[in-house]
């Protein structure tokens, strides 16, 4: 089973982003305006607003350089399961379960960034997220299954086809973001492992953007996402989007071999 993580809606992400540069790593964050910052918090300032940045597990996560790359260090909170820790080369992304709380990954000069995904009750979330060298926007060509099979063909894939079979699967995850939410696991839906759905490996991207487009460079920027996106044993999927609500638009993307 294959399964990305929540996402935000684009102004919570480019909150993040921000933050990320002034070098708050954690992502997995309550955001919230503030006029002081509370003392050993996080805050930065964006058009002239003051935002407290309030972590929502206690996930400690270093990285120090190494001879030849980078060492991890995971300390766990004991309300994730495991984590799985998505390391991106270029278009090339592979994903390695944390068993260790110290991790070594090697550096030979096109290592992209590294993030850290735990896998809680209600499914994956991210935790934690390096971008260690820059990477280019992936171009959107003005729909998601074209975007997906145009990246597809540059890592040297094969395209992705839309499978109605997949449908099931997909309105569980609709039920399960119908109040808004992004989980990928709810008490009486499930997961898209639930749905009924046939297929050795299923995989499931969730995002909410003001548009299509934003939702694609959101998804292509996270290592996970990208994962299910350049996955070679997927060859089928199915795309639909939900009503906007507050003017951003619930997208979903399933996966399956």
């Amino acid at each position: 089973m294959l399964l990305a993580l929540m996402f935000l809606t684009l102004t919570e992400y480019d909150l993040l982003q921000k933050a990320a540069a002034e070098g708050l790593l954690y992502r997995n964050v309550a955001i919230e305006t503030t006029e002081k910052c509370p003392d050993k918090e996080f805050c930065a300032t964006a058009d002239g607003t003051r935002y407290h940045f309030k972590r929502l597990d206690t996930t400690a996560v270093t990285l120090e350089k190494s001879a030849d790359g980078f060492a991890l260090t995971i300390t766990p909170d004991k309300n994730f399961t495991n984590y799985r820790l998505f390391i991106r080369e270029g278009l090339t992304v592979r994903r390695i379960e944390a068993t260790q709380k110290r991790i070594a990954v090697l550096d030979k000069g096109t290592l992209t960034s590294l993030q850290l995904v735990g896998v809680a009750a209600q499914g994956p979330v991210v935790i934690w997220q390096k971008d260690i060298r820059p990477a280019a926007a992936e171009p959107f060509t003005g729909d998601l299954l074209g975007s997906m099979n145009a990246l597809r063909k540059k890592a040297g894939l094969p395209p992705l086809t839309l499978d109605q079979a997949l449908a099931p699967a997909l309105r569980n995850a609709a039920a399960r973001m119908k109040n808004g939410a992004l989980p990928h696991y709810s008490g009486s839906e499930g997961s898209v492992r639930h749905s009924g759905v046939r297929a050795g490996s299923l995989g499931e991207n969730l995002f909410t953007a003001t548009s299509l487009e934003k939702g694609w460079l959101m998804m292509t920027a996270s290592p996970s996402h990208l994962y299910n996106i350049v996955e070679p044993a997927f060859r089928r999927c199915l795309i639909e989007t939900l009503p906007a609500a507050n003017g951003a638009t619930p997208g979903i993307v399933l996966f399956a071999d």
